[in-house]
């Protein structure tokens, strides 16, 4: 059976070579504009084409590649790992200095100087060496613009890691229709080069204003070991600096590198996001259950999409989940995918829950599968002296071991006197400004991660609606209350962080990103029940639903939900 990481790493493999192909057109477009002569247009040409194919222009591809295998390993180690938990400002300050940000610090500080280096090389300038022929001197001395350039490089790589990873949240964008390739970089590249110019200023000042702080000491050290002379003006002079011009060069490498990395960013995106359609039945192919089950993983997301574009578009294989199994006539596909479905959205709501307060919340799954278990009458009377064992299951437990059920109690007490202390601790006004929960940061991280929910809402409530004409079993009007009961209480739990004058202050999300995650999966759940009620209006009185959820359904009913 193929497995989530073959999957990942045929995707990440894809992606790095269509990297690769992009960095060389962005490399080879580089030296074509750096050779510009309008007035003798041949001899630019020529020159172009020869420096295309010298050995010179081999060994920078070679450097691309290795620089796109670096970016590979480093986005494919933050997709194919869920994003981790940090709600508290002294976990967030230990996660700064985690084995795991530093190594791809480091990573991302070499990708900004083999970066740096590979297109001032292309430039045809000396500013990748950092020794150079004296001119008053016998002997070497110092280029401070090469040492300036390529500190910068890794300074830069720093400055994304920080600004994007650190600080942000690496999350794929799921697009909700997907275009070809060429189509999706065709829209995006002009968009991809002016954000790299613009964004590129600011560090670009930064790394001014470092140097000129701290920019004495880098020269002195190398100076020291390469025993080196400084024959130029330093750098670490405002006056110095501007005057020499790098500080445009500068720029220009570094809107450059932007480029590159959206560039690389966006290759990564529309490749990992590709469609992928998932077998229902199968025995050498991951099934679609089996991707569903994986909701904060890479493949969870495909299987997520991959049921809406089912239930949407796809009449074969939704006449699968409809079929019973053959001998028995048990609708295992339908049970199987319900499951899953009801999975993803009953750990939502527990998170949910676990913000807004609550914690009366039910198992739905677990519920589904008792009620199935318990008789619809009352078991009759015993008769006679002997007790009838099997109208009476629970006489069946008549031994229990007294010393566990104490040691369990005893230990379960102790975890919960414990638990209080630490939340009583934990509320002091120093300590709770450290190690207290920010339920903004826990808003945000659940958000991030809503879209599963969205799409496994909008595919069982297709898959639902569908049902009434081509489900000719009718296996799925059993689970209507079940369904309809679980979208009515994440719609209700997303109502207590979304209606104005109700939400507290501390569950205001401050995030763009979850804002707006949080209005679109809201949208979802009431176009889903919107869907469910208005395909079962005529018989959505006979659907035996619980008081609650009838009186939460009659504004759908009435189309006066906004």
């Amino acid at each position: 059976m193929e497995t989530k990481s073959e999957i990942f790493s045929q995707r990440l493999i894809k992606a790095v070579l269509w990297n690769i192909c992009l960095q060389t057109i962005l490399a080879i477009l580089l030296v074509f504009l750096i050779q510009v002569d309008l007035i003798h247009p041949l001899t630019w040409i020529s020159s172009t084409f020869n420096d295309i194919a010298s050995w010179k222009m081999s060994l920078n591809i070679v450097l691309l590649g290795l620089v796109s295998f670096f970016q590979a390993y480093i986005y494919g180690s933050y997709y194919s790992m869920p994003i981790p938990k940090y709600f508290s400002r002294f976990s967030m300050f230990l996660n700064l200095f985690s084995v795991h940000n530093i190594v791809f610090s480091t990573l991302y500080a070499l990708n900004g100087y083999f970066t740096m280096s590979l297109y001032s090389s292309l430039a045809k300038s000396n500013y990748n060496v950092l020794k150079k022929k004296c001119e008053n001197y016998d002997g070497q001395c110092l280029s401070e613009q090469s040492l300036f350039l390529q500190f910068a490089g890794m300074w830069m790589g720093l400055y994304y890691f920080t600004s994007a990873h650190l600080f942000g949240a690496a999350v794929l964008t799921f697009p909700h229709i997907y275009q070809e390739k060429f189509q999706q970089i065709k829209l995006v590249i002009s968009n991809i080069i002016s954000m790299g110019f613009q964004h590129s200023v600011t560090p670009v000042l930064y790394y001014c204003v470092f140097y000129y702080v701290w920019g004495n000491k880098p020269r002195s050290v190398v100076s020291d070991v390469y025993s080196l002379y400084l024959e130029d003006p330093p750098l670490d002079n405002i006056i110095n600096l501007i005057s020499s011009g790098i500080w445009i060069g500068l720029w220009f490498y570094t809107s450059l590198f932007f480029v590159s990395i959206y560039t690389m960013k966006t290759v990564f995106n529309i490749v990992l996001t590709e469609p992928m359609k998932f077998p229902i039945e199968s025995e050498k192919q991951m099934t679609l259950y089996d991707a569903l089950s994986q909701r904060s993983q890479f493949t969870g997301y495909l299987g997520a999409i991959d049921l809406k574009h089912l239930s949407m578009v796809d009449p074969v294989r939704r006449s699968q989940i409809f079929t019973l199994s053959q001998p028995g006539g048990h609708p295992r596909n339908w049970n199987n995918l319900l499951e899953k479905c009801l999975f993803i959205i009953k750990e939502f709501n527990k998170e949910l829950d676990s913000v807004n307060g609550d914690t009366n919340s039910v198992d739905d799954i677990h519920l589904r599968k008792g009620l199935s278990k318990i008789p619809l009458t009352p078991p009759s009377s015993y008769s006679g002296a002997l007790r009838n064992m099997a109208q009476s299951p629970h006489l069946l437990e008549l031994k229990e071991h007294k010393s566990y059920k104490l040691e369990t109690t005893f230990a379960a007490t102790a975890k919960e006197e414990f638990n209080n202390f630490l939340q009583k601790l934990c509320q002091k006004p120093g300590i709770n400004y450290f190690f207290g929960e920010m339920v903004n940061t826990k808003l945000k991280f659940i958000f991030i991660q809503a879209q599963p929910v969205m799409w496994t809402c909008e595919g069982l409530s297709y898959i639902v609606s569908a049902s009434l004409k081509e489900d000719k079993y009718g296996i799925v009007q059993n689970d209507l209350p079940l369904v309809l009961s679980t979208l009515v209480n994440l719609k209700q739990n997303l109502d207590k962080l979304t209606k104005p004058g109700i939400v507290p202050r501390k569950h205001i999300l401050n995030d763009v990103l979850a804002i707006k995650i949080k209005s679109a999966l809201l949208s979802s759940v009431k176009r889903s029940l919107y869907r469910i009620v208005i395909t079962f209006s005529k018989f959505i009185h006979e659907i035996p639903l619980d008081p609650d959820v009838q009186i939460a359904l009659q504004p759908f009913l009435m189309c006066k939900e906004a």
